[in-house]
Parts: structure tokens; C-alpha cells; sequence
């Protein structure tokens, strides 16, 4: 999304906070050296859903929460956390493009990438550090958590061994962890009860592994001019996923292909897409979009001690629009 972005499909009455963390980021990496901000700008304005605002946002209103700046300040500074990992996701996969646009160690090169990702991680810092040691607390741990998953994914690349287990601590770590912080923070910020705090970050986590078992759905049935990436490239890029995983149980010819693939360094296109038509062919999208819903209801499970208002019926709409989603 762009400042002038289009935020209908995922707005719960949060428009306004969501343009100003918008606003908020575009003003948290203006520097000195212009590629700094031109190649943070490539990956803040590429798009997205916004997910980690959007839960933060909608947990702090949720429980009360009266200064909007509080959750605008701590939700711009999980985005720019995410961006950052995107930037250093591409250069550590290889990957070429990241939401239809050029990936930023591709347009800048490899050293101005990896310090442009520092450098939001640091911004993200400067605006979460004014909180509270509660607050710095549960950010530094989910972005613990996150570059954990990282090397636990990076493991297992070209791998056939990675179990579905393993898949859901990577889901949970490099994912959901993130949101889980953002959902925390956001009650927290707005004075909810122990329990209350507990509950929000029971969702996130769940609503995270939800989304991340869409996203690797999607890498295999989604159209490419809306993702933004090419159809298998998790395949492409030698990682097993979830809809791989159950494909590879489901016949010898879809294990011997998948696998196959993923332990090629460069595999060839004709490769990926054969195994692409077999994983979508196997049953296995469905099976891996069962295990969506099952998270996504667990998710709604923990919202049960939380008021209802317009705000955590919006935390419930964000359950099926996860699951619900084509890009």
C-alpha cells in the first residue's frame, strides 16, 4: 500500500491509523544518503496486506486503547521489521522478485541491501525503544524468534528431510511470532488484563501460522500478476512447504519429482512446473487448506474473553479474510 492506498479488503474501520502509519513509515526512513531511503521506499511502497498494523491496531482498540499514536508508533515499527526481513529473506533465497517488483539487493546490489535491512531494523528500534521494558521485551523476542526461523529454515534448504513439524516451528518463528508481538503489544498499550494480553497473543500466533500456510497454498494456485512472484518458487528456491510436504505422501511419482527439484541448486522451468501440476493434482492443497482453517479457528477460539465491539469483530473478519485470500 502507498499512501494513496487502497485498504478496503482490509480496513475494519482502521483506514485512518493505517494511513498514518503509512505516513509514519514513509517519515521513519528519510536519511542522509538518499539510497537508503530510496531502496526502503521500494519495499514500504511495494504493497502488501499490512497485516502486523493491521493486528496491532485492531487489539489496542479492541480493548479501549484512547491514543491512537501509541498503536500507530509501535504498528509502523513492526512493519519496518518485516520489511526488513523481506530485504535479507530475498538476498538469503536468491529470490529475484518480491511483490512484482525487483528485488532490493537485485536494483542496489548486495551491500547497500543488507545495510538498507539494518537500517530499518534500527529505525523499527528507535520507535519501539520509547516504550516501555514490556514492550522493547516482546518486540526483541519475536525478532529473536524470527531470525531463529530463519536459520532453522535456511537448514533445510535443498533438504529432504524437513518434517511437517518443523515446517510449523519455521511458520511460527519467522511468521507468526512477529504477529503474535503486534497483537500483544497493541493490548497491552491499551491497559487489557493479563488474560487479555495472553489471548490476543494466542491469536496472533495462530492467525500467523494461518497466513503463512495460505502464502505457500498460494505459491503453487495463485496468479502471479497478483502475488507478485512466480508460481513454485519456494520449489524453485529448494524449499519443501506445506502443500509440498503432503504432495510427497500422497504418490511416488510427486515424491520423486518434488524432491527432486528441491535439491537442485538451479532446477529447470519445465522441472517446477511439472512438479507444481502434480502437488495441485495430489490432493495436498486441499489438505494443506484444512490445516488453514484449523488455525484460523483456533485463532477465533482465543478472541472468546475479549468485548465485543466493532474492533474485535474486525479481529474475527481477519480470520476469513486470511483464509479467504487469492494474493
Amino acid at each position: 500500500m502507498r499512501l494513496c492506498m487502497s485498504t478496503s479488503a482490509w480496513d475494519f474501520g482502521i483506514q485512518k491509523e493505517l494511513k498514518m502509519v503509512d505516513e509514519k513509515l514513509h517519515d521513519m526512513v528519510k536519511s542522509k544518503e538518499p539510497v537508503l531511503t530510496d531502496a526502503a521506499l521500494h519495499v514500504i511502497d511495494a504493497g502488501g496486506k499490512r497485516l502486523r498494523p493491521t493486528v496491532a491496531i485492531l487489539a489496542y482498540k479492541a480493548l479501549g486503547g484512547q491514543d491512537p499514536q501509541k498503536a500507530i508508533d509501535i504498528a509502523a515499527a513492526f512493519e519496518l521489521i518485516h520489511s526488513a526481513t523481506l530485504i535479507h529473506d530475498d538476498i538469503n533465497d536468491g529470490g529475484s522478485k518480491r511483490r512484482g517488483k525487483e528485488a532490493v539487493y537485485k536494483k542496489w546490489g548486495l551491500h547497500d541491501a543488507i545495510v538498507t535491512g539494518d537500517f530499518l531494523f534500527v529505525k523499527a528500534f528507535r520507535l519501539g525503544g520509547v516504550f516501555d521494558k514490556t514492550v522493547v521485551e516482546i518486540t526483541a523476542d519475536a525478532s529473536a524468534a524470527l531470525a531463529e526461523g530463519e536459520v532453522l529454515q535456511n537448514k533445510f534448504r535443498h533438504r529432504k528431510d524437513l518434517t511437517v513439524d518443523t515446517y510449523l516451528q519455521v511458520a511460527e518463528r519467522k511468521t507468526a511470532m512477529p504477529i503474535r508481538a503486534g497483537a500483544m503489544v497493541g493490548a497491552y498499550l491499551a491497559g487489557g488484563s493479563p488474560e487479555e494480553i495472553e489471548a490476543m497473543g494466542s491469536y496472533g500466533l495462530d492467525l500467523g501460522i494461518a497466513f503463512q500456510i495460505l502464502d505457500d497454498i498460494l505459491d503453487f494456485v495463485g496468479d502471479e500478476a497478483r502475488t507478485g512472484k512466480p508460481v513454485g518458487n519456494d520449489l524453485r528456491e529448494g524449499h519443501l512447504t506445506l502443500p509440498s510436504l503432503l504432495a510427497i505422501k500422497s504418490s511416488e511419482a510427486a515424491k520423486k519429482a518434488v524432491l527432486d527439484v528441491i535439491a537442485e541448486e538451479s532446477p529447470g522451468n519445465e522441472a517446477v512446473k511439472a512438479c507444481v501440476e502434480l502437488v495441485t493434482k495430489s490432493g495436498a492443497i486441499e489438505k494443506a487448506k484444512g490445516m488453514g482453517e484449523y488455525y484460523g479457528m483456533e485463532a477465533l477460539g482465543h478472541l472468546g474473553c475479549i468485548a465485543n465491539n466493532d474492533y474485535s469483530k474486525g479481529l474475527r473478519e481477519l480470520v476469513s479474510k486470511v483464509l479467504g485470500r487469492d494474493a
